[in-house]
């Protein structure tokens, strides 16, 4: 077993970002370990704000039944948040950084790299946290070529109330595999046994990009016709969006076989259905966004499926219109 990782580094003050800081942060008991977060505003901090920066935390209620990613909506957390110190990143943290979590929206991925990449020690263990596909293509043009480049996928629910308060709303899990370059069998173990005692279940795949691609799948149904329609996720499995499902799910699995991933299409329409009723109430990420007049990662999901059946001479009519709609969304004042 190699050594410990001791320096972490998770960028991105979002709901995501700020969930897995709180969890590294609070397993630093011993204070052997640094976990610091590199936020976006960072440089608009005057020394005593950075130095004396605190946020609030609510944990998960064990005691609320309902599934994970619970409806941000719901306040009967507020009561119990707490709060903590807050370390921000500097030069120096990047430098000895043996794990750099990035928790941005797709589109926020490379140009985040662009800014730290001459920083990064080749050895550390740069992990991917995103909705959809595609950055990958875009983040080992800017790496060394040995770099490990991971991706984590997580099912754990989370609302930013304010810009440095977030509540864990739902417990999920998260599944982490290599996309490229290399990481040793002890660096593998070391990592999963870190990120499980901060924030279980955390599982690592050796095929991570079929678990991205059933991931994919899932978001390219609930993300947009929630986003287009302005319904809660449970509404999917009306049967009245289930010729639509269906289509959007044909091409996925044709796209898939052209990329040399197998997916059958039962097995989507069985877990669409499944998630869908599990986050009945939920308002996707990409409603949220779309309502707060955000941008989204639609690009990199049903807009992902375009671009690949575009390469592969495979037609995605459905995709395609939702990826085209819901950039309409985004342009109306």
């Amino acid at each position: 077993m190699t050594a410990e990782l001791d320096n972490i580094v998770v960028v991105g003050q979002g709901a995501m970002g700020l969930l897995w800081y709180h969890h590294l942060s609070q397993v630093n008991a011993n204070g052997k370990k640094k976990v610091s977060l590199l936020a976006s505003n960072q440089a608009l901090l005057s020394k005593e704000q950075l130095n004396s920066a605190s946020y609030q935390f609510t944990r998960y209620q064990q005691d609320h039944t309902e599934g994970s990613q619970l409806n941000p909506q719901h306040k009967y957390q507020q009561k119990s948040q707490i709060s903590y110190p807050l370390i921000y990143s500097q030069t120096a943290d990047i430098n000895c950084a043996e794990v750099i979590i990035l928790c941005l929206k797709s589109f926020h991925i490379a140009d985040a790299i662009k800014k730290i990449a001459k920083d990064i020690n080749p050895h550390c263990l740069v992990i991917l946290a995103h909705n959809g596909m595609g950055t990958l293509a875009e983040v080992v043009k800017l790496l060394p070529h040995q770099q490990a480049i991971l991706t984590m996928l997580t099912t754990h629910g989370s609302y930013r109330d304010t810009p440095l308060s977030v509540s864990h709303t739902g417990l999920g899990q998260s599944d982490i595999g290599l996309l490229a370059g290399e990481i040793s069998l002890s660096q593998e173990q070391q990592l999963t046994s870190q990120l499980n005692c901060a924030l279980p279940q955390v599982n690592f795949h050796q095929d991570i990009v079929t678990k991205q691609w059933l991931k994919l799948a899932i978001n390219c149904v609930i993300n947009p016709i929630t986003a287009i329609k302005n319904i809660d996720n449970g509404e999917i499995n009306n049967e009245k969006y289930s010729e639509q499902i269906n289509s959007l799910l044909t091409e996925i699995t044709a796209v898939s076989q052209a990329e040399s991933i197998t997916l059958l299409l039962s097995d989507l329409q069985l877990m669409v259905h499944k998630v869908a009723q599990a986050t009945a109430k939920n308002c996707s990420s990409m409603r949220s966004d779309t309502l707060a007049g955000r941008s989204t990662e639609i690009d990199y999901i049903n807009g992902y499926i375009h671009r690949l059946g575009q390469q592969h001479n495979i037609a995605t009519p459905e995709n395609t219109r939702l990826w085209q709609q819901v950039l309409n969304l985004k342009a109306k004042p």
